[in-house]
């Protein structure tokens, strides 16, 4: 046995050697992965990979070469680090004159967002389990097929991997670069600031939480003024970006649990309540249930890393779950994290794995042909409408099973209940 380092974490009592052969294994089955779906999806499903946000990157890397300055001359939905993999992504493009270099250079880079995620959950892994069951987290992780089309067809993978590496920093210990990556994820893209609360709560365990808020705030003075100042000095309407990711500027998606729950009672039991409403008290359950975990987090002085993940994976789940405006994408903020939680357990990985093929079924492959943003696209009361209502009600139902099976304590109360007989006999 040795140690070994890796992103500045040192692990000792590892075997180094069987750690780099697992994380050489776990690149090279992320990479194939990505190849299977994309080869799956048209080939075999013959369905689409989806282009749409790749096209409008590019159009935004188009308008910065013609002069033009995001925020001011053109809008752009997304937060100023969402520029560094899409003028990187540009060079290819400009040099060989080919948008298909563009798309297949922004795949690639979010392929490497992909394979950081994959090394961190693996590092995390080593802190909660052993080798074998690390490798096996990080296995789930690069397996997730229904994560992988997302990785090759949106951005999510640059902002994911930047909250994983401000949990695998906040794990090992290291509080500034946790806070530090955190920071940068936040602009790159809103949900990394989810964790930031959280992160002072759990790193507040060894000392108080007003020092760590005052350290939070010392790590972001100087990202504010590099990233954000400038451009709200130039446009304060860059502020718009945050709210149009937060979904309070669009209608409610038929592919939230929102709107499932309303079709169910406005369209199945026909009582008259207005989707607003049901928006509203979402909202609500939403943020009862985030200051729930911000206290278990806060009172919890002795919580451990596994902990710490079960409520960083229930607050991000719980805002994707319970808002409005959802894209099938988001799977990819909370899955590193349920892989990590999920490992130990086979009935935990079936629905895992359960969970990745209903999320794929969403889309690409639902999608057109049975709903789009909006609306179902088949009439209320017909075969489709009701296949379509039938199949997101499977779908949120598996995935409260799975966050159910996390949550429930069940090794704790077998144990409690031993110790109980114990003391009788």
């Amino acid at each position: 046995m040795s140690g070994f380092s890796l992103f500045g974490i040192s692990c000792e009592g590892i075997d180094a050697a069987l750690v780099k052969r697992h994380l050489l294994l776990l690149v090279l089955i992320a990479i194939i992965v990505k190849f299977i779906v994309v080869f799956f999806t048209t080939f075999v499903c013959h369905s689409f990979i989806d282009y749409f946000d790749l096209q409008y990157y590019l159009q935004a890397a188009i308008n910065i070469l013609q002069g033009q300055n995001p925020y001011t001359n053109f809008g752009f939905s997304y937060p100023p680090l969402a520029f560094i993999p899409i003028l990187l992504a540009l060079i290819p493009a400009v040099l060989f004159n080919s948008a298909t270099a563009f798309f297949l250079s922004f795949q690639f880079l979010m392929v490497i967002c992909d394979i950081i995620i994959v090394i961190c959950v693996y590092l995390i892994g080593l802190k909660l389990y052993n080798e074998k069951t690390a490798f096996v987290a990080a296995f789930l992780y690069a397996t997730a097929f229904s994560v992988g089309y997302f990785v090759l067809t949106k951005y999510d993978a640059f902002p994911t991997s930047l909250l994983m590496i401000a949990v695998l920093f906040t794990i090992y210990g290291q509080t500034v670069k946790g806070y530090l990556a955190a920071i940068l994820g936040f602009f790159a893209k809103i949900f990394p600031a989810l964790i930031m609360p959280f992160m002072v709560l759990y790193n507040s365990r060894t000392g108080t939480v007003k020092s760590e808020i005052v350290l939070l705030i010392k790590v972001s003075i100087v990202p504010i003024i590099i990233l954000f100042v400038p451009l709200v000095i130039i446009n304060p309407k860059v502020l718009s970006t945050y709210l149009f990711v937060s979904g309070t500027s669009v209608g409610v998606y038929v592919n939230t649990a929102t709107y499932t729950i309303y079709a169910y009672l406005s369209s199945i039991f026909h009582i008259p309540v207005s989707l607003n409403l049901i928006s509203d008290v979402m909202y609500v359950c939403m943020g009862v249930i985030f200051l729930l975990l911000l206290y278990i987090t806060y009172s919890d002085r002795k919580m451990q890393p596994r902990g710490f993940l079960v409520v960083l994976c229930c607050a991000i789940f719980s805002v994707v779950f319970f808002t409005k405006f959802h894209s099938p994408q988001y799977i990819v903020w909370y899955t590193p994290l349920l892989a990590l939680l999920v490992a130990d357990d086979l009935v935990k990985i079936g629905l895992f794995y359960l969970v990745q093929i209903l999320a794929y079924i969403e889309f690409p492959l639902m999608f057109g042909n049975y709903y789009v943003n909006l609306q179902y696209t088949n009439v209320i009361g017909s075969y489709g409408w009701y296949m379509t209502l039938v199949f997101f009600t499977v779908e949120y139902i598996a995935l409260f099973l799975l966050f159910f099976m996390i949550l429930r304590p069940v090794g704790g109360v077998r144990k409690k209940i031993r110790e109980d007989i114990c003391s009788l006999q």
